[in-house]
């Protein structure tokens, strides 16, 4: 078609367009077009819309299955795609790039694995949900520990240069919790691997490889600063007898030494025993004696681990060991000291006590504090005592109410106990506003509030929104009290509409409340419907992509003429220099001409993956045998050349990958800036082939479309 032609053609479309947006308004406007047949009619040029852009489908969308014959195949393909995820995220994490290792055991791999899971629920096989849930999990983990080592141990040489040694050692010792870290996760993904490797058939020994050498060199490095900074040490435990209880403690005697033997002498040290921690004193010979009664350890608990944890500028390094025990339980009696008869909403009352094992106080355990079912507080005891304040919450319903203080333990050193009393719970008064009402189309805006007499907001309570008489929504207030809507109009209602906001009080200690307004409906505006402004805004968007594709080929068209051309062609006819600049022309234009076609048309996802191919194309001659790497795999074996070239091809190969996998569409701004960066460079490509022979060029390997 030859351009003016296509201009006609193209203004002729738009002003059509124009003209049916202006059909439709004025429809919405001066008829009574019924809500379910517009719905119908938006529907209908979607579905149209969709059936012209999906002129070819790359990779079809695992959502999309329904057959039962292939619920076992998309199975297959989803725990394919999360091997491959982690697979990949290991090698980049081997390779430093955190960013990148982190994607792909993020978000993406989390809505695999929920799609996984709905699918294999529906198969006869066995599951791996929990493997893959897990090992992913796990090696998002190790990514940011690794990460954070690496961030950690860069700041610990700069402290050592810069002579700073307490800096340097506090570092170290973070350098040092961190690799013990590492090395845990590590492992655990490993294991994961093993898992994954025997229930599905995939090789992941590239990547559990990847995961060891990091594991490794990590370890390597942290062994050089713990011979920088520390002093290794060696803890020494012999217990009186295996049985204990909080009557009968454990009774220890130990040592401290360096591990060439020389004592840690009259240093006071803390030792930590699961949750708990206590502190001794060494002699001269480095030797300590030490008493802990259990409290909350589990009675199936046969051994303790003690640990001695040095103070973070110590020179020296902790160390551990265990002993054998058996422990037996003990019930310890819990008494309230003072509580309050009387409370209302957000009063504070105290409520105080002591837990006690035959008059001796325990210490470091939690005890709950509740008033009518709800709880109020957790608390700590401490050498024996508690105490808690606590406001009172809207939820606790009026009337006499148990408050009740729990040590809530089960099958623990200390068995579970509890005293309770009964408190007067009184009604508060509350208020309700309607703040705002805003009425837009065919829908009302309500703002308000809920609060005490007094004007305190009140929280978390269910607000009815009413229009004539009628529910039309529920809303929960939030901090301060408010609350805010948009519901629909009823049909039924016109003129003068009466808005109410009623607090039913039902389980609570406030007393009910209602609030309404009347909202002035407007007869004489047109009020368009919902789907109405869909269709007309869809209609906008294809009228305005037009007109920007009309005017681009209009600049084109009138572009300056060539100087062959200027020195006698014939218009219309093709001189030998115009079939010679022809048949060399950079083989990419055409593809991001597409590219920036099917933008302007409103599909960017194939947008995003023209230009990838375009990318591939241009950068071709540059990778021997290309044709049959993936995108990560051109990428990594093309990524040793220029930062700026590696950074826009790892973004364009992002782009890719999420146009040509995920189910969802790329917005059109990002699918906008990808083709750009693609331009960018094909454009640095072609000014670095500048003298490469065209046969040269192998422009036959790039993504299928």
């Amino acid at each position: 078609m030859n351009t003016v032609g296509s201009r006609a053609l193209v203004l002729a479309l738009s002003v059509t367009l124009l003209v049916i947006i202006g059909g439709i308004v004025s429809m919405g406007a001066a008829t009574a077009v019924s809500d379910g047949d517009m719905q119908q009619h938006v529907a209908v040029q979607q579905n149209d819309s969709a059936e012209e852009r999906n002129e070819t489908t790359p990779h079809r969308n695992p959502d999309e299955y329904s057959e039962d014959g292939d619920l076992e195949g998309v199975e297959r393909w989803l725990s394919n795609r999360l091997t491959s995820q982690l697979g990949e995220s290991a090698i980049q994490l081997s390779e430093g790039e955190y960013e990148l290792a982190s994607d792909y055991v993020g978000e993406e791999y989390r809505n695999r694995l929920e799609q996984y899971v709905d699918v294999a629920g529906q198969t006869s096989g066995e599951s791996n949900e929990e493997t893959f849930e897990e090992t992913g999990e796990q090696q998002a983990r190790l990514t940011e520990a690794v990460q954070e080592y690496r961030d950690t141990k860069a700041e610990y040489e700069a402290a050592r240069q810069a002579g700073n040694e307490e800096r340097a050692r506090e570092l170290a010792r973070e350098l040092e919790s961190l690799a013990d870290e590492i090395e845990s996760l590590g492992g655990s993904v490993r294991e994961g691997y093993i898992d994954i490797e025997a229930e599905t058939g995939t090789d992941l020994s590239e990547s559990d490889a990847a995961i060891e050498n990091v594991t490794d060199e990590i370890e390597s490095e942290q062994a050089v600063v713990r011979a920088q900074e520390f002093t290794e040490t060696d803890l020494s435990l012999t217990i009186e007898r295996e049985e204990i209880s909080f009557r009968d403690p454990l009774v220890a005697t130990g040592e401290l030494r360096t591990l060439d033997g020389s004592p840690i002498a009259n240093e006071e040290i803390r030792l930590d025993i699961g949750n708990h921690t206590e502190r001794v004193t060494t002699d001269a010979s480095g030797g300590f004696t030490l008493e802990y009664r259990p409290t909350d350890e589990s009675l199936s608990t046969d051994e303790l681990d003690i640990q001695y944890v040095p103070d973070t500028q110590s020179i020296y390094l902790g160390d551990e060991t265990t002993v054998d025990v058996s422990i037996d339980q003990v019930e310890p009696t819990l008494v309230l000291e003072e509580t309050p008869s009387e409370v209302a909403y957000g009063e504070r009352h105290a409520v105080t006590g002591e837990l006690t094992v035959d008059g001796r106080s325990v210490d470091g355990v939690p005890v709950s504090v509740s008033l009518g079912g709800e709880r109020l507080e957790t608390v700590p005891v401490k050498n024996g005592v508690f105490g808690s304040s606590s406001p009172i919450p809207a939820a606790v319903e009026d009337g006499d109410r148990d408050l009740v203080v729990r040590l809530p333990l089960e099958g623990q050193a200390l068995a579970g106990t509890a005293n309770t009393t009964t408190v007067t719970v009184r009604e508060t008064q509350s208020t309700l506003s309607i703040d705002e009402t805003s009425i837009s189309g065919q829908e009302v805006m309500v703002n308000g509030s809920l609060a005490t007499v007094d004007g305190d907001g009140v929280r978390g309570e269910s607000v009815q929104i009413r229009i004539d008489g009628s529910t039309v929504d529920t809303v929960t207030t939030e901090a301060g009290g408010s609350f805010g809507t948009t519901v629909s109009i009823p049909s039924s209602s016109s003129g003068d509409m009466t808005v109410a906001a009623v607090y039913t009080g039902d389980g609570s200690n406030l007393e009910t409340a209602r609030v309404e307004t009347t909202v002035m409906i407007d007869g004489s505006a047109s009020r368009i419907p919902t789907p109405v402004l869909l269709a007309g805004g869809f209609v906008a968007v294809i009228a305005a992509g037009l007109g920007l594709w009309w005017v681009r080929r209009s600049d084109e068209g009138a572009s300056p003429a060539s100087p062959a051309r200027d020195q006698g062609g014939v218009a219309g006819e093709r001189t030998p220099a115009d079939r010679s600049t022809e048949s060399t022309a950079d083989p990419v234009d055409p593809l991001l001409e597409r590219a920036a076609d099917q933008l302007a048309a409103g599909r960017p996802n194939d947008a995003v993956r023209t230009s990838y191919a375009a990318v591939r194309r241009a950068l071709a001659s540059r990778i021997d045998g290309q044709k049959s790497l993936t995108h990560w795999e051109f990428y990594r074996t093309y990524r040793n050349a220029d930062a700026a070239e590696t950074d826009l091809l790892r973004a364009v190969t992002q782009g890719y990958e999420r146009a040509a996998f995920d189910p969802g569409t790329v917005p059109t701004t990002e699918s906008a800036a990808l083709l750009e960066k693609a331009r960018r460079l094909c454009d640095l490509s072609d000014s670095s082939d500048e003298g490469v022979p065209a046969d040269d060029k192998d422009t036959s390997a790039y993504p299928r479309l």
